[in-house]
């Protein structure tokens, strides 16, 4: 099963804007998602609602355009938009002050976006690119109009213990979850970040969907009944790197 196939039936009419948040193989996941979309024939932008590693630097990445437009970093005003076309686009607004990363556009823009658009794929939080973390007040930085929100966990930090090595703002989560600073990381505290109204799917509007990455890295990978748990419209379990590989694909149990 690819992700396109996992993720498009629960958007409505099959199109429109998807966030992603979380850690743990999130832009992978996005771009991997954007690759698949764009070899169906799809108009897909890919963009960011906050920073975004350059993709001319990183391996792997899909066919793509890359367009900057500093003049979407501010909230909207009067400004033409890019114009669709089929393949994949990643827009973004300049280059950041951090090597290496663009920064995103305003979230205003992305309704008109939308309208252009068959699919416009958001990166909405950073990470730092460890395997796990807990939103600050300011996060996710989710757009007017998200359609499906994505929220990814690497499975690679179960055993390892809660420190800033593991987990991007590791305070934060531990008034989320209950897990002592130093503590071994478990099943029950990536669970305990979901279900908690400020964890993985903060302010998510829509439908929900919980990726579990990182499956061939964890040294225990959750039971079916396990994934039946989590408060999803649907649940993966994956491998994003060096292959993408779906390995289970349940339905949740969204509050």
């Amino acid at each position: 099963m690819t992700l396109a196939a996992a993720l498009l039936p629960l958007l409505p009419g099959g199109a429109g804007v998807i966030a992603f948040v979380g850690a743990g193989g999130k832009t992978s996941a996005l771009f991997r998602l954007a690759g698949e979309l764009a070899a169906e024939g799809r108009r897909v932008l890919l963009t960011s609602t906050t920073h975004l590693m350059d993709p001319r630097g990183e391996a792997a990445r899909p066919p793509l355009t890359l367009v900057l437009r500093p003049e979407l970093e501010a909230p909207p005003g009067a400004c033409e938009l890019p114009e669709a076309v089929l393949g994949l686009t990643v827009l973004m607004a300049r280059p950041a002050a951090e090597l290496g990363k663009l920064k995103g556009v305003h979230p205003g823009w992305i309704p008109g976006l939308k309208a252009s658009w068959d699919f416009v794929l958001v990166e909405a939080d950073g990470s730092r690119r460890l395997p796990l973390k807990a939103p600050a007040d300011h996060e996710p930085v989710l757009p007017p109009g998200t359609d499906l929100v994505v929220g990814v966990v690497g499975l690679a930090v179960l055993g390892r213990p809660l420190d800033g090595r593991t987990v991007h703002r590791p305070e934060r989560f531990r008034d989320l979850t209950g897990c002592v600073l130093g503590e071994p990381l478990t099943w029950d505290h990536v669970v305990a970040l979901a279900r908690h109204p400020q964890g993985l799917f903060k302010d998510a509007p829509g439908p929900r969907v919980m990726l579990l990455n990182q499956a061939d890295q964890a040294t225990t990978l959750p039971t079916g009944s396990q994934l039946a748990e989590l408060p999803a419209d649907r649940v993966l379990l994956t491998t994003l790197a060096p292959d993408v590989r779906v390995l289970a694909c349940v339905p949740g149990r969204r509050p």
